[in-house]
């Protein structure tokens, strides 16, 4: 099985390999942020006439949940990048210690985390934008969300992990399996025993343990091409460096989203009230559900650059980065579409209350315009990291999420009111698209000169 999955990434065809490595994925991907909008819907319906401050209570505390992700992705990427090359050197040994040293890290981060959450919790969600009828509602939600934040890294972390070997449809039965548990749960946690917004993130929490048991029972089979290994957990520092490093874009990535989103609820506030925020919360999850394949394409084409990169075959690594960006731009298209043909039935299926979609409407059109371009944002980042390119992936999250939309979110609204703060997103999406493809092509061609030499790139 091990050698299969070695000649797949080494022998098969581009296009079958993306389709293979990411199709589980999307699938995993797809159903872990439906189980996010499962959890926005049955607050939004089982709240009543609290329907908006639950759903702007969600909003409030996302920023923490992106933080988590950073933690979670920033470790998980860049060990997967290291595991991935090492693999395809034939360099066993580094895996392993690569593959030990992520759950030392996992671990010391996740509880660092929690605690510092629960401690600073009132004034972290206020800085978020939690007026004084929001808060209660935002901290009933985070305090659990916070209590699991070691069993969400471990997992999301580590099945970054088992995709950089080739195993992607594990790594999706994760995401499947822990998802669908969060589906069944929230109803019964809601409605049944009357848990309110505290039963959504309990039934959350819950999930995200049975996800670290599969790790768990994944590394202990002989499923895995790199065994885990007690001996290895002490941290090894230039491994742990190079994790760091690889990872820091998608960390910074991650972050960055969170101190965004502080200053779009702020802004939010000022401008359009609890209201605002509310409508908020529910574009980005809805965003957040049609960028999933987009991500599941990624998490299947750095497999395929981070090996065959490793293996000195460049012209693979180039026939995937040209695949993949028409796939993303033919998904991000189909999305776009969507949201302009039924914006309105979007908002209903979280609330009925008529001021929150008349406000929304809109807002998701204008949102939405510039979603094509990300797609190609993300590819470039998942070859630049794959090839060990940190600073140029971190370039590329810098750009359009510190160098141009908050400077936008800060000064349109000044002359746009609220209307100015959703206009901030497509133009930071162009623009942010625009450096993610000058950095690519940078990067292609360099593979060009390297597959004509016969060098290494």
């Amino acid at each position: 099985m091990k050698s299969e999955r070695h000649d797949m990434l080494a022998k098969e065809s581009i296009r079958k390999l993306i389709f293979k490595l990411s199709t589980p994925a999307i699938v995993g991907l797809l159903v872990q942020a439906f189980y996010n909008l499962v959890d926005t819907i049955f607050v939004g319906r089982g709240l009543g006439a609290d329907s908006a401050l639950g759903i702007a209570g969600i909003s409030v505390a996302f920023p923490i949940q992106m933080l988590m992700m950073a933690i979670a992705m920033g470790i998980g990427i860049g060990a997967a990048s290291i595991i991935s090359r090492s693999l395809g050197m034939g360099d066993s040994t580094k895996a392993e210690k690569t593959l030990a040293n992520m759950v030392t890290l996992v671990v010391i981060s996740s509880v660092i985390f929690t605690i510092l959450g629960l401690i600073f919790i009132d004034p972290l969600l206020s800085l978020f934008g939690a007026s004084e009828s929001v808060l209660p509602f935002a901290k009933e939600y985070t305090k659990y969300i916070l209590m699991g934040t070691i069993f969400f890294t471990f997992s999301a972390a580590m099945s970054n992990a088992i995709r950089a070997e080739g195993h992607a449809k594990f790594a999706m039965a994760i995401m499947l399996f822990s998802s669908v548990v969060n589906i069944i749960l929230d109803p019964i946690f809601i409605f049944e025993f009357n848990m309110g917004i505290m039963g959504a993130a309990v039934a959350t929490v819950i999930s995200q343990v049975i996800g670290s048991v599969m790790v768990i029972y994944y590394y202990a089979s002989s499923m895995s091409m790199v065994p885990f290994k007690l001996g290895y957990l002490m941290p090894d520092l230039a491994i742990s460096r190079e994790t760091i490093g690889i990872g820091m874009s998608e960390f910074i990535f991650n972050s960055v989203e969170s101190v965004v989103f502080i200053l779009l609820n702020q802004s939010l506030l000022i401008y359009g009230g609890d209201m605002a925020i509310a409508v908020f919360g529910i574009i980005i999850k809805v965003f957040m559900l049609t960028l999933m394949p987009i991500i599941g394409i990624k998490h299947g084409i750095q497999p395929i650059f981070g090996f065959n990169y490793g293996a000195n075959n460049f012209g693979r690594v180039r026939e995937a980065v040209s695949l993949s960006n028409y796939i993303v731009f033919a998904m991000c298209m189909l999305s776009v579409i969507v949201v302009f043909i039924i914006p309105e039935q979007i908002f209903r299926v979280f609330s009925s209350d008529t001021e929150l979609i008349k406000m929304g409407v809109p807002a998701i059109k204008i949102s939405f315009l510039m979603m094509p371009f990300i797609g190609s944002q993300v590819v470039a980042m998942a070859l630049l990291q794959s090839l060990g390119r940190s600073k140029q992936s971190l370039m590329i999250t810098l750009s359009r999420q510190v160098f141009f939309l908050p400077p936008l979110v800060f000064i349109l609204p000044m002359f746009m009111d609220l209307t100015g703060i959703w206009v901030s997103f497509p133009i930071s999406d162009f623009l942010g698209f625009v450096v993610a493809v000058i950095l690519m092509k940078r990067e292609v061609n360099k593979l060009k000169v390297s597959e004509k030499n016969g060098m290494d790139a």
